[in-house]
């Protein structure tokens, strides 16, 4: 026997640039923004990583996805993010170097816990002379 119950535990984060790149980056940074203040966060280690997909929010999912892997694994916290994106053939190729530092509670003024991101509601649209992307946390 199961049952079901309601719950609101998602947050919904959106995100815009003048180009892709920048509108994928300010995504990294409302996610870790959600997480802790960005502000305080310096950049004291960097990681650096590529993922590949064969459509942009697929792309968003994985580079948002590996950067809570970067978090919940080596204990890092993140405030800028350089992307770089490119396209052969189908498929779209995403390079980023992640800056930031390890955690500190005290410092870093925790938020909330994100748990995943979901494909819930995501869309990456151009819009006029600006890229806007919009997603929805498990948190």
């Amino acid at each position: 026997m199961f049952r079901y119950f309601e719950t609101t535990a998602d947050m919904g984060i959106i995100a815009e640039g003048e180009t892709l790149e920048e509108a994928f980056s300010n995504a990294a940074k409302g996610l870790f923004n959600l997480m802790v203040n960005i502000e305080n966060v310096e950049k004291k280690e960097k990681r650096t990583f590529e993922v590949s997909a064969d459509d942009l929010c697929d792309l968003l999912y994985d580079f948002l996805t590996e950067l809570l892997i970067l978090h919940d694994s080596e204990f890092l916290v993140f405030s800028e993010f350089d992307v770089e994106m490119d396209k052969e053939g189908e498929i779209f190729h995403l390079k980023c170097i992640a800056f930031g530092e390890e955690f500190d509670k005290e410092k870093h003024e925790p938020k909330e816990e994100v748990k995943a991101i979901t494909y819930h509601k995501m869309e990456i649209k151009h819009e006029g002379d600006k890229w806007v992307i919009k997603f929805i946390v498990d948190l």
